[in-house]
Formats: structure tokens, sequence, C-alpha cells
């Protein structure tokens, strides 16, 4: 592996440098899941940030930037009648997702999923009035982060893309958390082989 200038060009979508692209790897899912990603302002400089990945993939993932003065969250259309919301972070109320939850309820989910360090994670959800009401779950999948470009402080953590993938396999079906998965394995190889040995973003953690 070798090191590369931080001013060499990077692909806008994928954020990798652009002869490293991987875009085009990014597997065609047709999913009945929204997914609604609440990411820190911070979050969003970081070439590290996983997030913009999953939305490569997820044709229904919406981005939302928050921690922005004068900032308003407004997911009052992914969270209507008709879908089933679920906030996708461990808080000691949340229920394991699994395949006798997803079943309580025939309409189709939108998963909110707060982006950034644990610390700004966990305050989305008592901040903001639309999602309090909504019901917390954790991942019951016990397999560690996969996640090699940051350090992780909290055990049994993982990256916001990994969380997501794993929610979405229990939601849609393991075929789509493997294929997101394999997608995700490719863009941090692809990343790495960037760099110098041993060196990794000291920074905390994205992910649920």
């Amino acid at each position: 592996m070798g090191g590369r200038s931080k001013a060499a060009p990077r692909c806008v979508r994928c954020r990798l440098h652009e002869d490293r692209c991987a875009c085009h790897l990014a597997p065609p899912l047709n999913l009945r899941t929204r997914v609604e990603v609440l990411m820190h302002k911070r979050e969003v400089v970081k070439t590290t940030a996983t997030a913009p990945w999953l939305a490569l993939a997820v044709p229904t993932c919406t981005l939302h930037l928050r921690g922005l003065p004068n900032e308003s969250l407004d997911l009052s259309a992914a969270l209507g009648p008709e879908r089933r919301g679920l906030f996708l972070f461990p808080a000691e109320d949340a229920r394991p997702l699994d395949a006798a939850l997803v079943a309580e309820d025939p309409r189709p989910i939108t998963l909110i999923v707060p982006d950034g360090n644990w610390r700004q994670a966990s305050k989305v959800h008592r901040r903001e009035p639309l999602l309090s009401g909504l019901q917390t779950v954790v991942l019951a999948d016990p397999r560690p982060t996969r996640y090699q470009l940051r350090n992780e402080p909290k055990e049994g953590g993982l990256a916001t893309f990994e969380a997501i993938a794993r929610a979405l396999g229990v939601i849609e079906g393991e075929a789509v958390a493997e294929a997101l998965e394999a997608f995700f394995a490719e863009l941090v190889a692809r990343t790495l082989i960037t760099r110098p040995p041993r060196v990794r973003d000291p920074g905390a953690t994205d992910g649920s």
C-alpha cells in the first residue's frame, strides 16, 4: 500500500480517488424500505464517512444534514401513516430488530439512522419531536465491524453503512445485506490501498 496526496482528485460520489472510483460496483437494489440518515455536519467533510457510500447503492436512501444553525429537520413525507417508522440506535429501551418485530406491521418501513460519533448520535432521538414517538431498535447481529478506516471506541460499534446493511438484511432479506457488505468491503479495500501501512483515522466512528 502507498500514500496518496490529499490534493489528488476524488470522485464526487464515492469520494475515492478518481483512479479508484467504485461507483460502478454499487449493487442495483430495489427496496421497499426507505432509509433516512441524519448526518452530522462534521461528518460531511470526512472522506471516511460511510453514509454517502450507502446512498450509492440504496436509491431509497436520503441524507439529511443536521447540526447547522436554524436547521429544520422535515421527515414528514417519510413518516406518513402509510409507513412504519423505526429508529436504529442501541438505546436502553430498544427492541431487537428481528423477523418477529418486522412481521408485527405489514406497512413498509422507514428506517431512521443517526450518523456521527456516539455523543452526537445519542442526542438526536430526544431532540427531534417527530422522532420521539418512534420505536427504537437495535441490531441482534453479533458480528464485529469490518471497518478499518477509523478506530472503534465502543465495543460492538459498527460503521453507519454496516449497521444499515445488516438492518436491511433483516427487513428486506439476507441477500440485500450480502450485496451491500460486499460493496462496503470493496470500498474499504480501495481506500486502504492508498494509505501508508498502519495509518488510520483517529476520529470517533460513525455508526449505530
